[in-house]
């Protein structure tokens, strides 16, 4: 089979977020189970490798990338950015997918890269969405809604002529529906995944004793809540900041010393450190930045509980990534997060609090910091063998193909 999958980045050629891993990891699969890949994004940012290291991608995978900025005014993924030129980059994917020889078996696309191709589709070349989180419909900013309806617009039409959506989790299948507007038989449940065996690799052979004296300070084994994301304000992150400063004195006595280190940047940074100073928590929170892969890992073993505040959420990634490396997780309600993040059960592995509420939040830290060592190793656990049995990349990858031989 020939795939034709289109998206504006993948790792590792831009930078580590969720969609560019996904796309990665599923060409690499789809690769690694003998399919021919055409993969369509913009050019590597600079300094990002120009190759992967693996036999089944230099074998089955062909890269074509496509300028992306045709206004080159506009900052980069800022909204105009996004409304202006990630449509026109689009309607160049579909030009060049169009032309093809031979053509395309399929043509599965990200987002809105798939655009251009899904305004003329080529008769016995299925288009399939991947529309991942559709965070555009969920903010919460009147203006930034507004400056996003013709994204969403625009999102609808490909949906439309689109033969298959995919929803990456079950609680987004009623949004996938309401917001594209497309019938439920068109939708297609595939989950998102990770991909064990690296994150395993990633994490062996971190040094995590060196690693604390890096990224803590205080007490020589701190008890440590780790939160990954964009600093946005979609993630969540001046909630938890709430949230600690309500739990802060149960806090103290059960764990001292304890600490927050938050991975990303974003808009919000400053905003964020000014928070934390007028909260009194500066001397609690370390703000981290961007990190090496390895260390990103090495910190998910290093923690002792996950906490994704996010307002609205897709299918979390890195909370995927967490319960893989054997984390209890405190997470929002919403989105794919109540599939992943289980309060019951033989997969019981965190708890769930309602997004947005910092008195919430704050019981849920406090549960779970005062849990027994063994309780949240056990918590642990469970979400490891979650991962194993529904959320690996081959089942994902598997799946995937079977969605394919279904349209055709």
């Amino acid at each position: 089979m020939i795939i034709s999958q289109l998206a504006r980045a993948c790792y590792p050629f831009h930078p580590y977020g969720g969609l560019e891993r996904h796309v990665y990891h599923l060409t690499l699969e789809l690769a690694r189970l003998g399919h021919e890949v055409r993969l369509y994004t913009q050019p590597p940012d600079p300094g990002n490798p120009l190759t992967v290291d693996d036999p089944a991608w230099h074998a089955q995978v062909r890269h074509f990338q496509l300028p992306y900025s045709i206004l080159k005014l506009l900052r980069r993924n800022s909204i105009p950015d996004r409304l202006v030129n990630y449509p026109l980059f689009a309607l160049k994917l579909g030009q060049a997918v169009r032309k093809e020889h031979p053509a395309a078996s399929i043509v599965h696309a990200h987002g809105l890269a798939g655009y251009g191709y899904a305004r003329q589709t080529l008769k016995g070349v299925p288009l399939v969405l991947n529309p991942h989180g559709m965070e555009e419909f969920k903010g919460r900013v009147w203006t930034k809604q507004l400056a996003y309806a013709p994204f969403r617009e625009l999102l609808k039409r490909t949906a439309a002529h689109s033969a298959a959506v995919i929803a990456t989790d079950a609680g987004l299948v009623p949004e996938v529906e309401h917001n594209l507007k497309v019938p439920a038989r068109k939708v297609a449940l595939i989950p998102n995944a990770v991909a064990l065996d690296e994150l395993d690799r990633e994490a062996a052979g971190a040094n995590l004793a060196e690693l604390r004296r890096k990224y803590t300070s205080g007490p020589e084994d701190p008890f440590i809540f780790l939160s990954v994301g964009r600093l946005e304000s979609n993630k969540g992150f001046e909630i938890m900041l709430n949230a600690l400063a309500l739990a802060r004195e149960k806090l103290d006595d059960l764990k001292p010393g304890w600490r927050w280190l938050v991975v990303g940047s974003g808009s919000q940074s400053e905003k964020l450190r000014h928070e934390a100073d007028r909260l009194g928590l500066s001397g609690k929170v370390s703000w981290l930045g961007a990190v090496e892969t390895g260390d990103l890992h090495a910190l998910y073993r290093l923690a002792d509980v996950f906490v994704h505040p996010t307002l609205y959420e897709g299918s979390s990634l890195v909370t995927l990534e967490a319960l893989a490396h054997g984390l209890p997780v405190v997470a929002s309600r919403t989105g794919g997060l109540p599939d992943k993040v289980l309060e019951s059960g033989e997969y019981e592995n965190g708890r769930l609090c309602p997004p947005g509420s910092a008195p919430d939040l704050a019981f849920r830290l406090v549960e779970l910091a005062g849990m027994p060592t063994h309780t949240r190793a056990t918590l642990g656990q469970q979400g490891r063998q979650l991962i194993e049995d529904r959320f690996s990349w081959t089942a994902a990858a598997r799946k995937t193909v079977e969605l394919y031989e279904s349209l055709l």
